[in-house]
């Protein structure tokens, strides 16, 4: 099944934004499922390396 971008269209849009927007401090936009769906919402932003932490995902890198 495809990924279904409609239910949450304008909060992925405004992540996207706001990390392509050089003067903008987010600096990354992380993208996950909603539940058991194929609906993507956003998981969180960020604007530095340590910053998705808060997400619980991943570590932080030197």
């Amino acid at each position: 099944m495809a990924a279904n971008l409609s239910r949450n269209g304008p909060a992925l849009q405004e992540a996207y934004v706001r990390v392509v927007t050089e003067k903008s401090p987010t600096d990354w936009a992380l993208f996950t499922y909603e539940g058991n769906s194929n609906d993507i919402r956003v998981a969180g932003t960020g604007g530095g390396p340590c910053d998705h932490q808060r997400t619980g995902r991943g570590g932080c890198g030197a």
